[in-house]
């Protein structure tokens, strides 16, 4: 096939160049690449604190949180190839989905509320509720009222209203030549990508916020694992993601959050409840482990792999002989398993077979 698409003037070879500024750039600027990276983590992170119950698991309670993830992810890969209208209409869906998550999990039903929008029905309960009407759903939760009344949260969305104008370019600004006196295709901008970073911050800090204020409990620190090993079911933030978000977070904020956490007597007897649940024993935690790599096996990919992985595991325990031990059994002991299951390859790679 032939490079040349005349008279296309928005090519792949530009936005391969653009990508390579991109990267020169964060190159030279580790700082401003490190506090995307940490803005993107932080944000991962409240996904942990969406409850997932026998009830709603695989209801769609989740997705519009899932989806905002995406948005952003796609948002800052079109940013990278010189989209930067392309990404800023991204990070405009990023912040109403995220908001949407919290709007139909408000009262811990979102596996009902969500339905008729995640079905996409063709009524008007179905379309994408206007902010007016998120904002007066979200203030219906104390916590988040009490929270807006403070910090004026209503006030942090709204200026993040011109992501809008990238929707319906509003003129010469909100097109793609972004205002600027620039080639007619796509080009690094040093300015519109710093001026994007700055709105990824701000939606960050409100969606998270947002999660918080919703699930409190989210901002205690507590070691969970003793309690229920690496299967953490209760809508919490494990030590280090909480460090994370305080550093991202306004200290103001996570002072009122903690003050909220402290008097929500739902969050309390949350935490009560999960800190008079035995210790589980060391015992349970490998059985625990155990059964967590035969899934690993069975549905991701398969023992071969899995076990390269502990292979490596075990070179960086290397002076650690009694580590290095346990490893090694637990590969001998699930090597029977796999090749009695005839798991050795990848669940993918096993179903190729099956059909050809």
């Amino acid at each position: 096939m032939s490079k040349s698409f005349l008279p296309l003037i928005y090519t792949p070879e530009k936005s391969n160049e653009v990508l390579n500024e991109s990267y020169h750039f964060f190159e030279e600027n580790s700082n401003i690449l490190e506090k995307y990276q940490e803005l993107s983590l932080a944000y991962h992170s409240i996904g942990m604190i969406i409850p997932q119950t026998i009830e709603n698991f695989w209801s769609g309670h989740f997705f519009p949180y899932s989806e905002s993830w995406d948005e952003l992810q796609i948002s800052f890969s079109l940013a990278l190839f010189g989209f930067y209208k392309q990404a800023f209409v991204s990070l405009r869906s990023a912040l109403e989905l995220g908001m949407l998550s919290v709007y139909y999990n408000i009262n811990d039903e979102g596996h009902k509320t969500v339905q008729n929008w995640l079905n996409s029905k063709d009524t008007r309960e179905a379309d994408t509720p206007r902010s007016n009407k998120i904002w007066g759903i979200l203030n219906s939760n104390r916590s988040i009222s009490r929270f807006n009344k403070i910090h004026n949260l209503r006030n942090n969305f709204d200026e993040l209203v011109f992501l809008h104008n990238y929707v319906h370019t509003k003129g010469y600004k909100y097109s793609n030549q972004l205002g600027l006196m620039k080639s007619n295709f796509q080009t690094f901008e040093k300015k519109i990508l710093m001026e994007w970073l700055d709105a990824y911050e701000k939606i960050a800090i409100l969606v998270i916020t947002l999660h918080m204020l919703k699930y409190p409990i989210s901002i205690i620190k507590f070691d969970w694992s003793t309690k229920t090993g690496i299967d953490i079911p209760f809508p919490v933030l494990r030590e280090f993601e909480i460090d994370r978000i305080k550093n991202i977070l306004p200290a103001q904020y996570i002072k009122e959050i903690q003050a909220i956490s402290n008097e929500d007597p739902e969050t309390q007897d949350l935490f009560n409840y999960i800190v008079q649940i035995p210790d589980m024993t060391v015992a349970e935690a490998e059985e625990q482990a155990l059964e967590f790599d035969k899934g690993y096996i069975e549905n991701g990919i398969g023992f071969i792999q899995w076990e390269a992985l502990l292979l490596k595991t075990v070179k960086n325990h290397k002076d650690d002989q009694e580590i290095k031990n346990k490893i090694l059994s637990k590969i001998e002991t699930l090597r029977e398993w796999a090749t009695k299951k005839n798991l050795m390859e990848s669940k993918i790679d096993r179903i190729k077979k099956q059909r050809f």
